[in-house]
């Protein structure tokens, strides 16, 4: 039996979301037989995401964006799978880490060939009770004094489409300004770090969002 498991990485990248993911999935070292793919933008996921997967043999595919297209992670998964699709055999295992639904359509094509498909995520396995959280880590109470300095961390594409779907929903379904979004992402902790895209480059970059050249945004039906 052949296994794959591909991690949408832009739709949820806290390391520690994934290393739950891994474990549940008991994904350990590369074994031969399972096949591990991290698919996203990698210029706008933290690095120790990209340590963690790489340990437990994933190959990270790097999907920046094109001038004029917002996003093409989706489509890459979407290839990456039906390539696998393609040699896999019946009894085999397809699974992708996701919280987008769309991909659901890959589990009709693995059905016709007679592979298994699951689509799971951190949320909702910890929604349905099948794996506990993570809980925050406790800062140490040392003696010293001194500060340290804090750790730079921009937001997770899932974190940052919420607050700007938050934002929207507050003024009552108008467009909000990128200064508004860029206020709520302090509040909650998160900054750019240095050499990462700017804000209003990864909001482009989403589908679900639509930003003017004023740098006002507004959600996008679909």
């Amino acid at each position: 039996m052949k296994r794959a498991v591909i991690f949408d990485v832009e739709n949820s990248s806290r390391v520690e979301h994934v290393a739950r993911m891994l474990e549940h999935l008991e994904v350990g070292k590369p074994d031969g037989r399972t096949r591990v793919m991290a698919i996203g933008n990698w210029g706008v996921i933290g690095p120790e995401t990209a340590k963690l997967l790489a340990r437990h043999g994933a190959e990270l595919v790097h999907t920046a964006p094109a001038f004029g297209v917002k996003d093409w992670s989706d489509l890459r998964i979407a290839v990456g799978a039906g390539i696998w699709l393609g040699d896999a055999r019946p009894g085999d295992v397809l699974e992708i880490v996701t919280d987008d639904q769309a991909f659901d359509a890959v589990g009709d094509v693995a059905a016709g060939r007679g592979v298994t498909f699951r689509r799971l995520s951190y949320r909702t396995l910890v929604a349905g009770r099948q794996i506990e959280p993570v809980v925050p880590a406790r800062r140490s109470r040392g003696r010293s004094r001194r500060r340290r300095a804090p750790d730079v961390q921009a937001a997770p594409r899932d974190d940052l489409l919420a607050v700007v779907r938050g934002l929207v929903a507050e003024a009552g379904g108008r467009a909000v300004t990128i200064d508004a979004v860029s206020i709520a992402l302090k509040a909650r902790g998160f900054s750019r770090p240095p050499g990462s895209p700017r804000l209003i480059t990864r909001l482009r970059q989403m589908k679900a969002l639509d930003v003017s050249d004023r740098g006002t945004i507004r959600l996008v039906d679909r």
